[in-house]
């Protein structure tokens, strides 16, 4: 009885622990969008899932975000001016208290950023944010008529106060998340 017992606990994990951690390929969203490109970002639990026009220099992005709290904001980025945050163009989304979603764009142009809304230096559109299966999932089409194929990104999390995001932790895996991404191949480590 005992030995059926554990096996079940062990076969109920590895069944649990593998569709937890389905990869980005796999991925179907309830709104039945449909991505050509994924990658499993390496921190901060993260996927960015995207279809590129190379011709029409726009890509549609799906950014999710596994397992924030309601009082937890999202924000992925691409970076025309070099790695890491500064100079950072943010799209951001958080679960505002009264239940609804809030998704908007914002320049990040100093460490002590609060992350205000304003236009970004490159146009966005379709901006929506969901809560689904205890993620956060960041939809969007950017227009990079300037950029090359291969960008730098940064995704990061942080706290809410109310409705307004207040600074992320500067250690460990919010220091870390950021690195190039090849829009045509797939996400490149960080240098």
């Amino acid at each position: 009885m005992l030995r059926s017992v554990l096996l079940f606990s062990v076969m109920f994990s590895l069944y649990i622990s593998s569709s937890y951690s389905q990869p980005c390929e796999k991925y179907n969203f309830a709104s039945n969008h449909i991505f050509s490109s994924c990658s499993s970002l390496p921190y901060l639990n993260s996927f960015l899932h995207w279809n590129y026009d190379q011709a029409a220099k726009t890509v549609e992005i799906a950014y999710r975000h596994k397992g924030p709290s309601s009082s937890r904001w999202v924000a992925w980025a691409v970076n025309p001016s070099g790695q890491g945050m500064i100079g950072a163009q943010a799209i951001v989304a958080f679960k505002k208290s009264d239940g609804t979603m809030r998704a908007y764009t914002a320049p990040v142009t100093s460490y002590q950023t609060q992350l205000q809304q304003g236009a970004l230096s490159f146009p966005v559109s379709d901006l929506t944010a969901s809560y689904t299966r205890n993620e956060i999932i960041i939809f969007a089409t950017l227009k990079l008529d300037n950029l090359s194929s291969t960008v730098n990104q940064v995704w990061q999390e942080g706290p809410l106060s109310g409705d307004s995001p207040v600074m992320h932790l500067n250690s460990g895996s919010n220091v870390q998340s950021f690195g190039t991404l090849n829009l045509l191949q797939g996400q490149q480590p960080a240098p």
